[in-house]
């Protein structure tokens, strides 16, 4: 059985994989810096790359074929990537959007979510694919009290038990994935972990721990 953990987004999805007893991190960031994307390559993340820009059009016909193309696009890249792990008994966990979340983006977001349900059905069931808000992935985490942060996400997972490169890392060479001022995490970091809470809710809640 496998099981995996999705954080989507258009610029930065992220997914982290359970299968066989092992952890396994990728992401599809646009626009990431070189140097980033060599720290994730480095330390057990597996970072793909993208060629799709963001010219849109100046016009709304324009710009609603590119949506539409770049989510195939987009799509297909993550299916492809991943369908070595996608079978009868493959699970997938789903990060859902805050509770209140409303406006276009909102909308941009949910269609090419459901295209890539859609691609992801081609492999397994709709019934396997699994949706939680961000709420519940705190409370997993440890982390649903008021005021806690996406730092305190990332530090709930450094203290996992689990065996991940990319956890060991961040464990003992924090300082490779803070930027500059050395106070926050470089992106893309906080979208892994979400993947990985998303993945932890699932076993948690439907009893596959």
């Amino acid at each position: 059985m496998n099981i995996i953990g999705v954080d989507f987004s258009i610029n930065k999805p992220a997914i982290c994989i359970y299968a066989k007893g092992n952890y396994y991190f990728f992401a599809w960031p646009w626009g990431l810096k070189e140097s980033h994307k060599k720290i994730f390559q480095k330390n057990g993340v597996n970072i793909i790359d993208r060629i799709d820009d963001k010219n849109k059009g100046n016009n709304i016909s324009s710009k609603m074929r590119y949506e539409v193309s770049n989510s195939l696009y987009l799509s297909n890249l993550i299916v492809n990537t991943i369908k070595e792990y996608l079978n009868s008994k493959t699970f997938i966990s789903f990060e859902g959007q805050s509770y209140g979340s409303k406006g276009d983006v909102v909308l941009q977001l949910g269609g090419y979510k459901y295209l890539l349900m859609s691609k992801l059905n081609s492999y397994i069931s709709f019934e396997k694919m699994y949706t939680y808000s961000p709420q519940t992935l705190k409370m997993i985490a440890g982390c649903s009290k008021k005021g806690k942060t996406k730092q305190d996400m990332i530090e709930a997972f450094i203290g996992t038990n689990i065996k991940s490169k990319f956890r060991e890392a961040l464990k003992n060479n924090k300082e490779l994935f803070l930027n500059k001022k050395g106070i926050n995490y470089i992106p893309v970091v906080d979208d892994l972990i979400d993947s990985y809470w998303a993945l932890e809710t699932f076993r948690e809640k439907e009893g596959f721990n």
